[in-house]
C-alpha cells in the first residue's frame, strides 16, 4: 500500500515536471514566432507592398480563425457573459493594439532593421511602469528608476552602433514610429488588466482582433479600394506565415505556456525575443550584427529583466 502511494506521488511529480517543460518549450516557440514578425514584414516590403495592404492582408487572413475561436468558446459551458460595454471596450483596446500599434510598427520597419525594431518595441515593460505611475498613481520605486536608466542607456548604445554601420534614411523617424508603437501597446497592456482575468485571454484576444479588423479593412478601402489580391503569389505565402507563425500560433502557445509554468517564468523566457530577432534577421535578411549591438542589447535586456523580476516577485 505504501509503495503504491509512493508510486502515485512519483508519477504525479513526473507529470508535473513534464508539463512544466512542455510549457517552457511552448513559450520559447511562441516568442521566436513573434520574432519572425519583423522578418516577414521586411520580406514583404521587398515586393513593393504598402503598409496599409500588409495590415489589411494580415487582418483579413486572421479573421476567420478568430471568429471560429470565438464561436467555439461561446459553445462551451461556464463562459462569462459579456455586455455591449465589455465588447466595445475590448474592441477599442484591440484597435489600439492590433491596428494603431501595428500601423506604427509596420511603418517604422520601412526605415530600420528588424533587430532594432524588436529592441525598441521590447522597451514596453518600462513604459508600462511609467504609464501606470502617470494614470494609475502607482509610485515608481527606486529599483524601477535604475532599471529605466539602464534600459535606455542600452538603447542609446545600440543606436550608436547602428550609426557606425551607417544609418538608413529616416532612421530616427522609423525608430520614433516603433517607439510610438511601444507606447500604444503599453497603454493596451495597462488597459487589459481586470478584463483579461475575468473573461480569459483567448476570448479577449479573439474579440480584440475582430474589432481591429474593421478599421483596418476600412482603411484599405479608402487607400486602395480593397485591392488586396493583385500581388505576387509569394506575398500571400508570406502573409500566411505572418498570420500563423507570428500571430495565431504564438497567441495560443503563450496562453497555454503561462498556464503550465506561471507568469513569472513566462516573463523571463520572453527575453529570448529580441535576441532571436537579431540573429534571425542576420540569417534571413543579411542584417549585420556588431559587438556593440550585442552589448547594447544585453544592457537593454538586463534593464527590462530588472523591472520584470522585481515586479513579479
Amino acid at each position: 500500500m505504501v509503495q503504491t502511494i509512493e508510486a502515485v506521488k512519483e508519477l504525479s511529480i513526473k507529470q508535473k515536471t513534464q508539463n512544466y517543460w512542455i510549457g517552457v518549450i511552448m513559450l520559447i516557440v511562441a516568442n521566436v514566432g513573434f520574432s519572425f514578425k519583423a522578418i516577414t514584414i521586411k520580406l514583404l516590403y521587398r515586393y513593393q507592398i504598402d503598409t496599409v495592404s500588409v495590415i489589411g492582408l494580415r487582418m483579413l487572413f486572421s479573421l476567420p480563425i478568430f471568429v471560429g475561436v470565438l464561436l467555439w468558446l461561446r459553445a462551451q459551458k461556464n463562459q462569462p457573459v459579456l455586455s455591449y460595454a465589455d465588447i466595445l471596450k475590448i474592441s477599442g483596446l484591440g484597435i489600439l493594439s492590433y491596428y494603431v500599434s501595428s500601423m506604427l510598427d509596420f511603418s517604422g520597419l520601412q526605415f530600420i532593421s528588424a533587430g532594432i525594431e524588436r529592441l525598441v518595441l521590447f522597451t514596453y515593460p518600462t513604459l508600462v511602469v511609467i504609464i501606470s505611475a502617470l494614470f494609475l498613481q502607482k509610485k515608481i520605486k527606486r529599483y524601477q528608476v535604475f532599471a529605466l536608466l539602464i534600459t535606455y542607456i542600452g538603447v542609446i548604445i545600440v543606436f550608436v552602433a547602428e550609426r557606425g554601420l551607417g544609418m538608413q534614411n529616416n532612421f530616427l523617424l522609423g525608430a520614433s514610429l516603433v517607439f510610438g508603437c511601444a507606447i500604444t501597446y503599453s497603454v493596451y497592456i495597462v488597459g487589459t488588466g481586470e478584463m483579461v482575468q475575468r473573461i480569459g485571454s483567448i476570448c479577449f484576444s479573439a474579440i480584440a482582433m475582430i474589432g481591429a479588423t474593421i478599421p483596418a479593412l476600412i482603411h484599405n478601402y479608402f487607400s486602395n479600394g480593397m485591392n488586396l489580391f493583385q500581388f505576387p503569389t509569394d506575398v500571400y505565402k508570406l502573409t500566411v506565415s505572418l498570420v500563423f507563425i507570428s500571430t495565431v500560433i504564438p497567441i495560443f502557445l503563450i496562453v497555454e505556456g503561462i498556464r503550465r509554468v506561471g507568469s513569472t517564468t513566462s516573463s523571463f523566457i520572453g527575453f529570448i525575443g529580441p535576441v532571436s530577432t537579431i540573429y534571425l534577421a542576420n540569417i534571413f535578411l543579411g542584417e549585420h550584427v556588431t559587438f556593440l549591438q550585442i552589448v547594447g542589447t544585453a544592457i537593454v535586456i538586463y534593464g527590462i529583466f530588472s523591472v520584470t523580476r522585481k515586479t513579479v516577485q
